[in-house]
């Protein structure tokens, strides 16, 4: 979501919410994290941020990408899952002036918080579900990554829904919300096919990192290389996806641009009372250096940007992270005479 999508009460009020939201992410966080596993969390939210970079033709002149709100909820937990994502929409906001400065907190809501819950949700309900029928381990994680990634995007899209409805800068024909559900039906899918996929791959490598599946991480010679196997496949697919696949994506606005431009015949700016977006605003951050996914604005700089930012989100990740992993106990060992 741009500057100016939802008026200034509107903003404010789930600046609130995300705040709330996410401080009890972060207290409940602390006993899902461990020191040991803020390298894979960190690594995960870094290769959400590249899947953010990398957009899908959906339509004709209309484009998506992975939202990633099911793949942090079903690795991470549904906690430290949200301080992922809100990590990731933070650094697009401030750094690539991707999502408005002053829509931040209600883009944190609907992807962060609501997508985030929403997967997990149904992640677990599925999961519960198809083990009773005595399905295969396979077809359990296929099936229950698959319907989460599906329903994030739509739980977002719902929450805008709901945050425009509360601010917008109209009232919103009901053809325009049928438009921006049937236009995200791609984006979930593909969602719901790249969860599959990278929490497959994650499940394969090191099991006990999937915090849905995953068993209890047994510190033996074998964890330890699987482990160090999977933080080179997260790091190595978070640099592939940012500096060679992106650059190959799709152009033209995405699929929420698409449905809030709908009406605008004569620019965002028209007087058109079907027009969402005619109050959106340039972003205060339009001309940074890092602005568009871009290094300075030069032309086929794309991929150097999003590498930029994939290993910046990872250090930043890595600081809260660690921050927040709680410290681990030393034990002494005494000895008689």
């Amino acid at each position: 979501m741009s500057d100016g999508l939802i008026d200034p009460r509107a903003s404010t009020l789930f600046y609130v919410v995300a705040a709330i939201g996410l401080c009890l992410a972060a207290w409940c966080a602390r006993s899902d994290l461990r020191l040991h596993t803020v390298p894979v969390a960190a690594l995960v939210t870094a290769l959400i941020f590249a899947l953010h970079t990398v957009a899908v033709p959906i339509l004709p002149g209309v484009s998506g990408h992975v939202v990633g709100a099911a793949i942090a909820a079903i690795l991470l937990g549904p906690f430290v899952g949200a301080l992922s994502v809100a990590i990731v929409l933070t650094v697009q906001s401030f750094v690539f002036a991707d999502g408005g400065l002053s829509a931040l907190g209600a883009n944190v809501t609907n992807m962060a918080l609501a997508a985030v819950a929403a997967g997990f949700l149904v992640a677990v309900a599925l999961r519960v579900l198809l083990e009773r029928r005595h399905s295969s381990s396979t077809l359990v994680c296929v099936l229950v990554c698959a319907a989460a990634g599906f329903v994030s995007v739509f739980a977002a899209t719902a929450g805008f829904i709901v945050e425009y409805a509360l601010g917008g800068a109209t009232v919103t024909p009901l053809e325009n919300v049928a438009y921006l559900f049937a236009v995200h039906i791609p984006v979930a899918l593909v969602d719901g096919i790249v969860t599959a996929l990278v929490v497959g791959a994650v499940a394969r490598l090191h099991p006990a990192s999937v915090f849905l599946f995953g068993e209890p991480d047994v510190p033996d010679r074998t964890a330890r290389r699987s482990r160090s196997l999977l933080l080179t496949g997260l790091a190595f697919a978070a640099l592939v996806t940012a500096g060679i696949v992106s650059p190959l994506g799709a152009s033209g606005p995405d699929a929420l641009e698409a449905a809030t431009l709908r009406g605008c015949s004569a620019g965002p700016d028209s007087d058109t009372g079907e027009c969402m977006a005619r109050r959106v605003e340039e972003h205060r951050f339009a001309g940074s250096a890092l602005a568009g996914y871009t290094v300075g604005d030069r032309p086929g700089s794309d991929g150097a940007a999003a590498v930029i930012g994939t290993l910046g989100t990872f250090v930043v990740a890595g600081i809260c992270f660690r921050l927040l992993a709680p410290r681990e106990r030393k034990r002494t060992t005494v000895t008689a005479a």
